[in-house]
Formats: structure tokens, sequence, C-alpha cells
């Protein structure tokens, strides 16, 4: 799969999706690697396929005309492409697994550093060439400090380019920087620039290793997955009958309330919120209880699958693949899968429906 942004004036845009709406950058939930929140991610099958998005989004790219070029990007952009390979275990090993290898190739292409005096810049352009400059001043202070100390702490936040750059430059990866220089003499001076920038950047060095993922490891973890879901699932309806049975009492305690001359209007108001409550609680606890059942679904799914990858490579061993027993049992898993899928529909059907019903009740007797 292939993903291309764009980083504009600190903003960034898919450029595979141009009419998307300006994109945030967060971190994931170990505080490591960030994701662009709504980035597209297209799947591909071939380099011809990679190409024609590539030159797609290139003709999206923010581009404006200076007194230094023609034609100057105005905007840094990323290309990441995500690549998956998935292999059988040799015999030996656990019979019927697979393993899989993942691999993410980062291609930047950053603007150019830009002087005022040499553009001609002003008003919108002057402010593009600042933010240009800003996050390439960002990208070689978190170069330096690479360079100088691998203890010492390095200020990634400065900029959204050095973000997504944090991996390639300090990950599980290898980093290679082109550096583009003029043997112009007008030149010189940003020539020496960038030649001191790639000579700080090539004594970065990361350890690397194999991002390898053993699916028949992977299946025992779904396991015990599944059984402590099925627990939670347990311990919630106890509490929802729990929750139902308090309900019942304060109906019952509702009609003594009205008929009593003893009781006052403060204490049936608190009455009165409190059913609310238990039924704003109830249908909370409902909602959560759909959605770690729709979880287990998944992982149920999940798990059947890689069985039967499992149970069809054994019995491959055997020249049993054609026998007509094992497409019976094959088929009838299927038909599990709808029935599973069908009862969880009505299920969730079930529980809008009762929804619809309780918010009904409040608005009646709030009126």
């Amino acid at each position: 799969s292939m993903s291309y942004l764009e980083i504009y004036n600190e903003n960034i845009r898919d450029l595979l999706q141009p009419k998307s709406d300006r994109l945030e950058l967060r971190d994931d939930h170990k505080g490591n690697q960030p994701h662009v929140i709504g980035l597209s991610e297209i799947f591909t099958e071939s380099t011809e396929e990679v190409m024609k998005l590539l030159g797609k989004g290139n003709k999206q790219r923010t581009e404006k005309a200076t007194a230094a070029n023609k034609y100057s990007s105005r905007s840094h952009a990323i290309l990441i492409v995500n690549v998956k390979q998935t292999v059988k275990l040799p015999e030996g090993e656990v019979s019927g697994a697979q393993r899989s290898k993942y691999g993410k190739l980062y291609m930047i292409d950053l603007a150019g550093s830009e002087k005022a005096s040499n553009t001609k810049n002003e008003g919108e352009r002057l402010r593009e060439g600042a933010h240009i400059n800003q996050a390439l001043l960002a990208l070689s202070n978190c170069i330096n400090a690479l360079a100088e100390n691998k203890k010492k702490f390095v200020n990634f936040r400065d900029s959204k380019l050095t973000r997504l750059l944090k991996e390639s430059l300090s990950g599980n990866c290898f980093t290679v920087m082109i550096a583009h220089v003029s043997p112009c003499d007008k030149h010189r001076e940003e020539t020496k620039n960038t030649l001191v920038y790639a000579d700080r950047a090539k004594t970065i060095t990361n350890k690397v290793r194999r991002n390898v993922l053993d699916v028949s490891y992977h299946v025992s973890q779904y396991q015990d997955l599944i059984s402590e879901l099925r627990s939670e699932i347990g311990r919630l309806k106890e509490k929802i009958d729990s929750t139902e049975a308090e309900e019942e009492g304060l109906r019952s305690l509702s009609p003594k309330i009205n008929m009593g001359e003893e009781h006052s209007n403060s204490e049936l108001k608190e009455i009165r919120e409190a059913m609310v409550q238990n039924f704003k609680e109830q249908m909370q606890m409902r909602h959560k209880l759909l959605e770690i059942d729709n979880h287990l679904l998944c992982l149920t799914m999940e798990f059947e699958k890689q069985h039967i990858i499992i149970n069809d490579w054994s019995r491959s061993y055997r020249d049993l693949r054609q026998s007509p027993k094992l497409k019976l049992r094959r088929g009838g898993g299927r038909r599990q899968f709808r029935g599973r899928k069908k009862r969880h529909e009505d299920y969730e059907s079930g529980i809008e429906d009762m929804d619809t019903m309780i918010k009904y009740g409040l608005d009646q007797e709030s009126e």
C-alpha cells in the first residue's frame, strides 16, 4: 500500500485525495511514531500502479514561481510505501503456521532553503519561505543532536516534518540522504551549507532489526483474549441484571410517592433524577457490551480463519485436500460465520430499538 502527503505552511494535505481537509498529526498510544489521521492508504499490486499514483500526487503539489526558479516547490512531500511478505514455515516448525515480514519505505522531497534577497519573495511567498526554512532548521537541529550524542535529548516536536521523520532518523531503519548542490559561484554559500548538512547526517547510525510476525504465536494470544472478553461480558450482564432490578424497585416506589402527601416535591424530583441516571448507566453498559461483543466476534472470526488455514496445511500433507468431507466441514464453517454475524446484527438492532423506547419514555416523563 502507499500514501502520499505534503506539508505546506505546517499544514498536512493528502495528495492522493486533494479534496480532503487539513489532516491532523497525532502520536500513537505508546508515544512513538506519529500517525496522520484520515490519510488515505491505497493498496497496489504492481510498480506501474505505484508510479501512476505518484504522478497523480505530484500534479497536486503546491508549486509557485519565484525570482530564483520558474517552478518552485513550496512544500515538503513524503511518500510512504508499506510492504508485507507472508511465507509458510519450513518443515520441522509448527505445521501450517505462517510468518510475515513487514517493511516501510519513506521517500521525502524537501523544499530547498530560501533567502529572501535571492528569491525576492513578498507577501504569501515570503511566508511560505519562512515555513520552509523553519522546518529545515528543526531538521538540522535533530540531525546535529543525533550526531553529537546518542543519549542527548532530541526535540522532534519543533516541526511536523521532524515528527514524521522521527522513525526515519532514529528508528529501526536504514537512512539515505541525497543532497542537491550547484557548482555556480553565486550558490557557493548554499552549496557549503548543504554539504555540511549532509556530512553531519552521515554520522548518524541506527540499529536495524527485522520486523517478523509469527502467526502461530498470535493465535494463542487470540484465544486468551477471547476468554478474557467472555468473562468481561459475563460480569457486564450481571451488572445489567442488577441495574434492571433497581429500576423496577424505583418504578414501584413512584405510585406510592404520588399518592402520599408526606413526600415533598423536592424528594420526588430527586427520585426522578435517580431513575434517569440509572437509565443512562444502563444504556452505557449495553453499548459497551455491544462493542465488546462486536470485538469478540471479530477476534473469533479471525481465530477461526487462522484455524482453517492451519488445518488446510495439515491435511495437505496427508493428500486429503480433495476430500468431500473436508469441503463439507469448510462449508459448515462459513454457515456458522454467517449465523454468528446474523445473531450479532439482530442483537444490535434490538439494542437500538430499546434505546429509542427509553429515550421516548424519558421525554414523556420530563413532559
